[in-house]
């Protein structure tokens, strides 16, 4: 055994197999860092701050687990390759992931935070670029391994884990169930040893997580999600390769060598990193959201002091966004009227009626993941550019309108957010509607990435313009900035 593993490796040397294949992927590695620089460091900056998004870094791990186990189980197989069409597929995936980051993702701007296409593009380039340094054939005898990142996108994600219950828990189980999946797939010679390695997998992985979850619950979210699913998938795997391997060597080379992968000229290496460069060089949206200030200090009570001159007509209190933004979330409704009319707001000397919505998360950074449009039931509905307003007390504010082309109604909302002293954050929303009747419809809050699709459907075919509205007249902007000021200065600071 001994003189025929040296035999393999003395093989293994001379044709330069390993280093050749670490080298491809390490120029893969390479252009896809580079070109997607920025969206590493807005992905591990949203991390750090406690949001979902972290379980990109965990779905790379996962495919290595289970592609190794895949490859420790192929037997020989003859080096066929076609290197036209490898030519041909590969580069329609590295132009679709340039298409993806320089044409879909700005149309889907606001949004960013919430599906970072940037991302699922980033592993459409790896893809791509696979084809082209290894040909079609090899890539694709991994085509699940392949499409299982595809398919769990960043917005899948997050949907089905609140769909869930929102909770750690939720958003840490499926990185088990994708990591049980991952080790069935590396270990299954048959749907026995799947079906097995599936069940004890998904078995320790949720023990795992429902301890990690009680016992630390300040552990950040990342954590939970990484070390049950990776750890899970390792220790499993191991169990069932020491398994199959008993009463022989443990080495994973100690195989049938198989055949080099066809060869990679110049030109593939030049393309895939020319792509990368203009990839690099498109700029992401303005993932921003507006300017988080400083606000007073936190009360027992998340709803604001209504301002002199205003009266509270009614509060309703809603508890959806505890799915959405954290076990810990509040939303409340406040319903003010001014006391007495304004000509300057109404013509007709009728009282204005304001809508004040109060959203406190634990977090500030969630609050970019869901804009405050994403917030509200708006179908076939179309919002206008931003205008910034600085309140007082350093505070400052962004309008825009919503045109509701079927109800014939046009919205105004005044939006601002503020710390509150104690980590917590609020983003107020002040909204009013140009039907002045005290009976007048308001948008309700409420989850809207199922009932935005239409909107979303509009904005893939038809671009921006569709859900645009460039002719607003914000004729609400000076009542609502008045407003905003007077809701600052009447907090307890």
């Amino acid at each position: 055994m001994g003189l025929h593993t040296l035999k393999i490796s003395t093989i293994r040397a001379e044709s330069g197999i390993v280093p050749r294949l670490t080298v491809r992927w390490l120029m893969i590695a390479a252009a896809t860092i580079f070109a997607f620089w920025p969206t590493w460091n807005n992905l591990w900056r949203s991390t750090v701050d406690g949001t979902a998004i972290g379980f990109v870094f965990v779905l790379p791990l996962l495919c290595v687990v289970a592609a190794v186990g895949t490859d420790l189980r192929r037997g020989p197989e003859l080096p066929i390759h076609d290197r036209e069409t490898d030519k041909i597929v590969g580069g329609i995936g590295l132009l679709v992931a340039l298409g993806m980051q320089a044409l879909l993702m700005p149309r889907f701007g606001d949004n960013y935070e919430l599906m970072h296409i940037d991302a699922l593009a980033a592993w459409v380039f790896v893809w791509g670029a696979a084809v082209l340094m290894f040909g079609l054939r090899p890539v694709n005898r991994y085509w699940l391994i392949w499409l299982t990142p595809m398919v769990l996108s960043p917005l899948f994600y997050r949907t089905l884990a609140i769909e869930l219950g929102g909770t750690r828990f939720d958003y840490s189980v499926i990185m088990v169930v994708v990591a049980s999946t991952a080790t069935t797939i590396a270990v299954s010679r048959n749907w026995r040893r799947g079906l097995a390695a599936f069940l004890i997998s998904i078995a320790l992985g949720t023990a795992l997580v429902y301890y990690l979850s009680n016992q630390f619950p300040t552990v950040p979210l990342f954590l939970v999600q990484l070390f049950p699913a990776v750890g899970t998938a390792l220790l499993v795997g191991a169990i069932f390769y020491l398994y199959q391997r008993r009463g022989k060597s443990l080495k994973p080379f100690d195989r049938p060598l198989r055949k080099p992968s066809t060869k990679t000229s110049d030109w593939t290496i030049l393309f895939v990193f020319g792509v990368a460069i203009l990839i690099a060089l498109t700029p992401l949206p303005n993932a921003d959201d507006i300017p988080i200030s400083q606000g007073p200090p936190a009360t027992a009570d998340p709803r604001l002091v209504v301002p002199a001159g205003w009266s509270q007509i009614s509060t309703e209190e809603f508890d959806w966004p505890q799915r959405y933004f954290g076990s810990t979330s509040t939303l409340t409704r406040q319903t003010i009227r001014a006391d007495t009319p304004n000509p300057a707001w109404d013509a007709l000397m009728r009282q204005r009626t304001v809508q004040m919505d109060v959203l406190q998360v634990r977090r500030a950074a969630t609050l970019s993941v869901y804009p405050s449009s994403a917030t509200y039931e708006l179908q076939n509905a179309r919002v206008s550019p931003t205008v910034q307003v600085e309140l007082t007390r350093g505070v400052v504010a962004e309008m825009y309108t919503i045109v509701d082309d079927a109800l014939l109604l046009t919205w105004s909302n005044l939006n601002f957010i503020w710390t509150r002293g104690d980590g917590a954050a609020q983003r107020v929303s002040l909204i009013t509607v140009d039907n002045h009747e005290p009976d007048a419809y308001f948008p309700e809050p409420s989850p809207s990435m199922a009932s935005n699709g239409g909107n979303s459907l509009a904005l893939l075919l038809r671009g921006k313009s569709s859900t645009e509205d460039n002719e607003s007249q914000y004729k609400d902007l000076g009542m609502l900035e008045a407003l905003g000021r007077h809701i600052v200065e009447a907090q307890q600071w």
